[in-house]
């Protein structure tokens, strides 16, 4: 019978790290206790005040305020009462909190180091929140290859490695893989040499500039990335086959929540190779990004972004909220843009477009890998024509603009019969 991290924690919580060294599920589940909020609990990482253990967190009197609120509130309860209830993880340590919410910058940023042994620490970078500035972040990474967060990052592993001298283990989910990826990549020797392994959760990929610095090369082989079987975030800019698919109970984006992945003794329940909507979703996305060039990438995205800001929403759920009246304000603000926005808009989108209807031409499957690969160069060229071609199409009469829409229905109709 497989099992989720809780089962894990069960049959294996009081077993100590002398006796089952550090495991993928032991990852995953501090993984997922840095999304906590241990603010103003874990000493800053610019203080001097000793590690505190997370059973004396749990006799703090303020410690209800660590557990997020919300339908996963009952369940990470559960998570910490497993964590304390056994060996393995009662004697554990939380260090060096630090965390960083720039509107201004797009920044979201935190980290904290769990001491697992006498000798042994567990860098954990968080994944994205709910703020739309984590999300806004998140995207932009698709343009640029140094972002505010990597800073942060990189900074952050110098600091944790030059005050501690323990073996060092990296990690993170989502957003927290990518910056656990980056952070290695640009540690001198004499702290990389320290690091033991870098585990990234359904972890953003690096732009293919990144996969080219021979700083990665340096640290792959100490890489374990894992994807659940229908993996979309983790798959976003992935183009190096560096992932190992783990089987996952959810569905769609639900499959990145760490509580959904199989566990079957030790490890995670693996899958010999992604799911098909998993391999389209994977090349469509990742051909639109190379369809486009950085500076278009980040018009669209601001220009997108913009629309949103402009609802004054600072949580993903605040636009779902007040029967969803900010998401009409983001369709009607649209019609507020200038002409040269919404053209640029039109024009990424219809690429989206371009690129998945190919895939959708391709076999979906195992051909769909191989026929990526050799085609891209020439769907990336031809969709540009066809796009030149498209505008000037739809500016030339109401005739164009009705055919355009029908293939761009005919098109959604497609991609949701394969998805």
């Amino acid at each position: 019978m497989t099992g989720n991290l809780l089962d894990y924690l069960i049959e294996y919580g009081d077993t100590p790290f002398s006796e089952m060294r550090f495991t993928e599920v032991d990852a995953a589940v501090l993984c997922r206790l840095s999304y906590y909020n241990f603010e103003g609990i874990v000493p800053d990482i610019k203080s001097d005040m000793p590690s505190v253990s997370l059973a004396n967190i749990m006799l703090m009197e303020d410690h209800d305020d660590i557990f997020e609120k919300g339908k996963y509130e009952e369940v990470s309860r559960q998570m910490v009462g497993l964590m304390l209830k056994g060996r393995r993880f009662k004697g554990l340590r939380l260090a060096c909190f630090s965390s960083c919410l720039d509107r201004e910058t797009q920044t979201q940023f935190a980290a904290i180091t769990f001491m697992t042994g006498p000798r042994r620490m567990f860098v954990v970078f968080r994944g994205t929140d709910r703020t739309l500035i984590g999300l806004k972040e998140d995207f932009n990474l698709l343009y640029t290859d140094h972002a505010k967060c990597h800073d942060y990052a990189v900074e952050y592993l110098k600091v944790i490695s030059r005050r501690y001298s323990h073996k060092i283990y990296v990690g993170g989910h989502s957003k927290g893989g990518h910056l656990a990826v980056y952070a290695a990549m640009q540690m001198p020797p004499e702290i990389s040499g320290r690091i033991h392994r870098i585990y990234s959760m359904d972890g953003l990929g690096l732009r293919p500039s990144l996969m080219r610095d021979g700083k990665f090369k340096a640290i792959e082989d100490k890489l374990y990335k894992l994807l659940p079987q229908s993996s979309l975030i983790g798959m976003m800019l992935e183009d190096d086959g560096h992932y190992e698919v783990v089987s996952s109970t959810g569905l769609a984006l639900i499959q990145h929540n760490l509580l959904t992945w199989e566990v079957d003794g030790k490890r995670f329940v693996r899958r010999r190779k992604l799911a098909n909507n998993a391999v389209f979703v994977e090349h469509t996305f990742n051909g639109w990004v190379e369809s486009q060039d950085d500076y278009n990438r980040k018009r669209f995205i601001d220009g997108i972004y913009s629309l949103i800001d402009a609802c004054e929403a600072e949580h993903l759920s605040n636009l779902i909220s007040d029967g969803g009246r900010k998401l009409v304000m983001i369709l009607e603000n649209i019609k507020e843009l200038d002409d040269e926005s919404k053209e640029q808009i039109k024009t990424v989108l219809k690429a989206f477009v371009v690129v998945a209807k190919f895939y959708l031409r391709s076999d979906v499957g195992e051909g769909i890998k191989k026929s990526a690969r050799t085609e891209t160069k020439k769907l990336i060229n031809g969709s540009k024509k066809a796009l030149n071609s498209g505008m000037k199409a739809i500016s030339s009469g109401k005739k164009a603009l009705s055919t355009s829409r029908e293939v761009l229905k005919k098109g959604t109709a497609a991609i949701k019969r394969v998805l």
